[in-house]
Formats: structure tokens, sequence, C-alpha cells
């Protein structure tokens, strides 16, 4: 990755090419020298205010991961009204610095682009959206460790805990224009499990579920396994030293699943699609805004299921000006490499039904 990697100038190579060579889903900590400059910036020249600054219809991407939620999320953050977390605010835990490190990488060329860790042909940045994995395992108290995550609401929660999710969404946002008339935008397939929690943080929440046929996505499920297992040894994570981290969403029946078969199956990454398009199955009737997609017909037709998903969104289709938008728009089913799937009637075996009831078998 390193070889790879684009500097924004030296200085950035000398602060960042540690952090880029050691990327994890779980993003490590900024060390503290970078800590303190980025302190020292928000007290003085990069003060951030949230003051005026509100939480309305944040949309959510949910589904498995590799599902294509990445492309679905790097072009719905290029519209002008969205705000996300991006990487560089994932290395800092204090929500109040992330104006500093915002500016500092939009602006100063303290930032670092290149293919993420994953191998995969997708190209990230320090200022592009972050699944902010870290924020949410912390704020929502999830156990990395556990295959299996205990359903809760709201009730489960002080209302300090809650307060402090919206506070820090409310700084990220922010960062983009200000805060004003922003939209806050987020993917973490992680949140797949805790759907209801999010609806009862934001009453007004869009989700969106992406679905992608459960045989392509078994398949590179088992590929994501193992290159998180390679970054887990290379980067030598203080959470993940002792256990791996295991990239499946905690759907109902993974536990069980990888106790049977053993985490590099093919029938656990299908009974991880399977569980998981039932799930959201089962939260659809509770969810007042949701709208479903099928990654297939989005890169077939992708300027019809946009308009459909923004307007769904409350959004506007950006005109011509916005060009990384329209760019990423016209990038949308371009294929950068062939993966080579087999296995396709163990998955069938085990989500057969779903599969036919999203239309990827008859």
């Amino acid at each position: 990755m390193g070889a790879d990697a684009q500097y924004g100038n030296l200085v950035s190579r000398l602060l960042l090419a540690d952090q880029w060579e050691n990327q994890h889903v779980v993003t490590l900590p900024a060390p503290p020298a970078r800590v303190a400059v980025m302190k020292l910036l928000s007290r003085t020249l990069l003060r951030s205010r949230i003051d005026g600054v509100e939480i309305k219809a944040p949309i959510f991407i949910i589904g498995t991961p590799r599902c294509g939620s990445t492309m679905l999320q790097d072009l719905l953050s290029a519209h002008p009204a969205i705000g996300y977390f991006t990487h560089a605010m994932g290395s800092f835990v204090d929500p109040t610095l992330y104006r500093a490190v915002d500016w500092m990488s939009r602006h100063s060329g303290l930032s670092v682009r290149g293919e993420r860790y994953l191998k995969d042909s997708v190209f990230v940045d320090t200022y592009s959206p972050s699944e902010a994995m870290r924020f949410w395992l912390e704020q929502l108290q999830l156990d990395p460790y556990a295959l299996t995550w205990p359903r809760r609401r709201i009730a489960d929660f002080q209302p300090e805990q809650i307060d402090s999710i919206r506070r820090t969404i409310r700084y990220v946002l922010a960062c983009f224009n200000g805060g004003r008339g922003m939209r806050f935008l987020n993917k973490s397939p992680a949140l797949l499990t805790e759907v209801l929690l999010l609806q009862d943080i934001f009453p007004d929440a869009r989700f969106i579920h992406l679905v992608r046929d459960g045989r392509m996505v078994a398949n590179s499920l088992l590929k994501l396994n193992q290159r998180q297992r390679e970054q887990d040894l290379k980067v030598d994570h203080p959470l993940f030293r002792a256990k791996p981290f295991i990239p499946y969403p905690r759907v109902p029946g993974l536990e069980q699943a990888i106790a049977q078969y053993g985490v590099d199956d093919l029938r656990v990454t299908a009974t991880v699609w399977d569980s998981s398009v039932k799930l959201v199955d089962e939260f659809r009737p509770h969810l007042p805004h949701f709208h479903q997609l099928r990654y297939e017909d989005f890169v077939a037709a992708p300027r019809t299921e946009l308009a459909a998903l923004l307007e769904f969104c409350g959004l506007d289709m950006p005109d011509a000006s916005h060009r990384v938008f329209h760019d990423k728009l016209g990038q949308v089913g371009v294929v950068a490499h062939q993966n080579q799937y087999s296995g396709f009637d163990v998955v069938e075996t085990i989500a057969g039904g779903s599969l036919r009831r999203y239309g990827y078998i008859d």
C-alpha cells in the first residue's frame, strides 16, 4: 500500500505514512503529538461551533459487507448537501477537533490517497467517507469480540449517552458548510443489527437497504475475512492481538454457524447473507422511511435508480456544476477487476428462499 500511496506533501508523508500502512476498520488513534496540534488549532484558528446545527433526517445505508454499499456511499457523499465522518476524523476521539482535522486534510495538503488495505480497487483518502466503526462500537457499547450482540432499544441507554451520539454527529455536520442545511450520511455494515436502535435515536431517519446477489456476497465475504486477518497481524492492533476481528455482521445464527463450520467456510457467509436480508425484512414494518435497492438494478440503470433514491431522501439532483458527483455517477458499474466465484450450489442450498424472493434465482 505504501508504495502506491499519494501524499499531499512531504510533511504528509512524514506524519501519515505509519497511519496509512496501519489502516484498520477500527481506526487506530492518532499519535499524541498530532492530537496536541489539532487541539491548539481548535482553540485558536479553527474553533468548531455547533450552535444551530441540526440533525435532520439522517441517512443510513444498511446491508452486508461487499454488497456495493461503499460505492453508493462514495456517490452520495459527493452530494453538496451531505456530511459524513471522514477517515481523518476517525483517528480522533474528541469531536471538537473535527473541524481542525478536516480543514487540515482538505486545505493544507495533510492528506494521503491510495487503495485501501482490502486490495479491492477501492481508493480512499483522508477526507473520503468512513464507516466510523470505532465511534459506533464505543457509543453503542458493542463488543467487537462477541459474535452475538444483544438487541437493545433507546430505553437501554442513559439520556447523556444518546446526547453524546447526537452531539458528535452535529460536530461532523459542522465541518460541511457550517452544518447549515446539511444531511448526515453513514454506511457501516456493523449497524445492520442496530437498525431499530437507530430508528429510536433518529425518528426521522432514512434507511436505504442495498441488496446484492447472495452468491456473490458470500464468496466475497470469505476474501474480506482473509484480508482482515492479514491486516490484523500486520497492524498489531491493540484490540485484536489476542483475537482477530471477524468482519461479518452479528446477525442471528452467526455464532452457531462459525462454531459448526469455521469462519472461513462458504456455509457461514451464506448464512450471514441469508440472515441479514431476513433481519431487515423483520425490521422493515417498523421503519417509516425505508427504501430498498438491488445492487444489480442500480448498476444497470444508475440514473433512474438514483433519481428515485434522491427523491426518497428528499435531496435534489445536483446540477452539472457539481462535477465530482456526476463523475462518480458515471463510474457506477465500471468493473476494476473480475472476481472468480464458486460454490453457488452451496449458497443456494442455505439461502435459496431469500435468493428467490429477491429475484436472484427462479
